[in-house]
């Protein structure tokens, strides 16, 4: 048998809503707020867009040097190719420089479109947007955690 606080522990874990009871804890999107000020925010934004920047220019790295490597292959096989085009080593080689240069595009597509939302000029736009009142874009909300405001002001 049951008793009243094996069904409203039973009701909190199901999240049903037990008759009065409130719902005391923020929404997700409330958390920069509810315990923190906007000075608060603002660092912990700025801690966010740096590691996310480091992030961002470890994917642009790495797809423009694939790529631009893939390039370089594809042009000293054009070259070797007009000498011996039967070589299976050099279709080998040339399957390789295409998957290179098709995976580079991508790291470094990726990295472009992580530059645009935690780019520089980004950055000073939000800051300024937030400094002024307005509030924070909802993508940058959904990734700030507790951890971002409890890191040291810089």
């Amino acid at each position: 048998m049951s008793t009243p606080s094996t069904a409203l522990v039973a009701a909190c874990l199901l999240g049903l809503a037990a008759p009065g009871f409130a719902q005391t804890a923020p929404s997700f999107s409330d958390l920069s707020t509810a315990r923190y000020d906007r000075s608060d925010t603002m660092r912990a934004v700025q801690h966010l867009f740096m590691q996310r920047s480091k992030a961002t220019r470890v994917w642009l790295n790495m797809g423009l040097d694939a790529a631009v490597g893939a390039t370089l292959d594809k042009a000293a096989l054009a070259a070797v190719a007009a000498f011996e085009p039967d070589k299976r080593y050099y279709k080998t080689w040339q399957q390789q420089a295409n998957g290179d240069m098709v995976m580079g595009s991508l790291a470094a597509a990726y990295g472009f479109y992580r530059l645009s939302r935690f780019g520089p000029q980004r950055y000073q736009r939000v800051m300024q947007a937030y400094a002024q009142g307005g509030p924070l874009p909802e993508y940058l909300q959904r990734r700030l955690k507790n951890r971002y405001f409890r890191l040291r002001p810089l």
